[in-house]
């Protein structure tokens, strides 16, 4: 029957090793759940999504949590078997599985004491004379200690007793008797501290005797006095270190210290007081820091501190109003930026029309000075090869002379002039092409007759 209870929980101690370690899936399966998994699988479904890194933390942490809760559960049922294993004399089986439950957990105490018992036993040829032995050593060790004044070494040895066999009154009342003493002691040294004003060491001490009596009498009152008195010493020292942080000019700081009083304190006037003065300070400067920026021009500076100065405290509506003058600010000016970018390319284009026409009309002026020229050079041989004193001829002189001068009149910018001379020169011969030429220019460049 024993084989049969060690194979079964051999089988149970190996439950959590698949959930703390699962084997790497091959590559045609699926990888089986780990229990971090199905809790994450369920939270998809009853708890929506976790997008806070906070919230992610403490959801791991329940996690955690309940795989311990599961372990100490599974190891505290492994115990169970292992105890009935050691009352049954089989203590090779009892020693085998208090050992891997300590591999599993070092600080399980009863799996400790069990494991010593089931060495020391471990062979013996008769094992309910054996225990009953042990059990009696373990509490005669505690007499000797307990008589040499070594309390806290006696109630090991009892507890001992006690957890190898339950029903051993000897060793249940010694401990219990042993615990109060012990509950004693703490409580008196608790009470010493409390008069050297070391409150945290008082409650310390104070604690560990209602560890060993819970019902320790009126120590619950006392404990929890005290406790407040200690809030409120923390809250104090907090509250003076943060006026003279607040002294420093060290407002954040400061502040950040007063809401550290308040979880300690929560109704704590004067902290109260403070972060309200802290706030309102602290606002105003970004105010101020907002409508500095703001003459600079700095629009979306100016914004964000004035949405600062609203975190602090600063009335909403009036930060409002703020921010929307400095957005309204902000698109006048951008518009403003837009049209005189517009204009300037405006203006760069027409300039550069401008100099093509500039050019082109030098261009046309030397072509017509190189032709004035031209015709003036070659005007007198002409003259004189069709013999002088003929109407045409003259006409014709009269027609070159008009030519030169209205050509000189449109080189100084006098089309008026200019245009007389060449209607003079039309009326002279009439097949003078430069002439109409110079007329027509004329007339398309600067309008009709003037």
């Amino acid at each position: 029957m024993a084989w049969m209870k060690r194979l079964g929980l051999a089988m149970l101690l190996a439950w959590p090793a698949v959930f703390a370690r699962p084997a790497a899936a091959k590559p045609d399966e699926e990888k089986a759940p780990t229990l971090e998994g199905l809790f994450l699988d369920f939270s998809k479904t009853q708890l929506g999504t976790l997008s806070s890194h906070e919230a992610k933390k403490k959801y791991l942490y329940t996690i955690q949590l309940e795989k311990s809760r599961m372990m100490h559960r599974l190891l505290r049922t492994v115990y169970e078997n292992a105890y009935d294993l050691y009352k049954e004399g089989d203590f090779d089986g009892s020693r085998e599985l208090t050992a891997k439950i300590l591999s599993m957990d070092p600080g399980f105490q009863d799996a400790a004491i069990l494991h010593r018992a089931s060495v020391e036993l471990d062979g013996a040829p008769k094992p309910g004379l054996s225990e009953r032995r042990l059990v009696e050593d373990r509490f005669e060790e505690g007499m000797t200690l307990y008589r040499q004044g070594r309390l806290v070494e006696a109630t090991q040895r009892w507890e001992e007793a006690t957890k190898l066999s339950p029903g051993n009154l000897k060793a249940r009342y010694w401990l219990r008797k042993a615990r109060g003493e012990l509950a004693d002691e703490h409580f008196r040294r608790g009470q010493r501290a409390y008069q050297l004003h070391r409150l945290r060491e008082s409650l310390d001490q104070w604690y560990s005797a209602l560890v060993l009596n819970p019902k320790y009498p009126r120590l619950m009152g006392t404990i929890a006095r005290v406790e407040s008195e200690l809030r409120r010493q923390e809250a104090n020292d907090k509250l003076q270190q943060a006026l003279a942080l607040y002294g420093q000019g060290q407002s954040a700081s400061a502040l950040k210290l007063l809401d550290e009083v308040l979880r300690i304190e929560p109704g704590e006037a004067k902290a109260q007081k403070l972060i309200n003065e802290i706030r309102l300070e602290i606002a105003s400067q970004h105010v101020a820091e907002g409508r500095n920026q703001y003459k600079e021009r700095q629009y979306k500076q100016a914004v964000d501190s004035w949405n600062k100065a609203v975190d602090y405290g600063y009335d909403p509506r009036r930060a409002n109003v703020l921010i929307a003058r400095a957005k309204e600010q902000m698109q006048r000016e951008s518009e403003a930026r837009r049209r005189k970018a517009e204009q300037a390319k405006r203006d760069a284009e027409e300039e550069e029309q401008r100099k093509k026409d500039e050019e082109e009309r030098k261009k046309q002026e030397e072509a017509d000075k190189a032709k004035a020229e031209a015709a003036a050079a070659s005007a007198p041989g002409d003259v004189q090869v069709q013999g002088a004193g003929t109407a045409a001829d003259e006409n014709k002189k009269n027609a070159v002379r008009h030519w030169q001068q209205g050509l000189v009149a449109y080189q100084r910018n006098d089309y008026a002039k200019a245009r007389d001379e060449w209607r003079l020169c039309v009326q002279f011969d009439p097949t003078n092409s430069d002439c109409s030429a110079g007329l027509q220019r004329i007339d398309q460049t600067y309008g009709g007759a003037q």
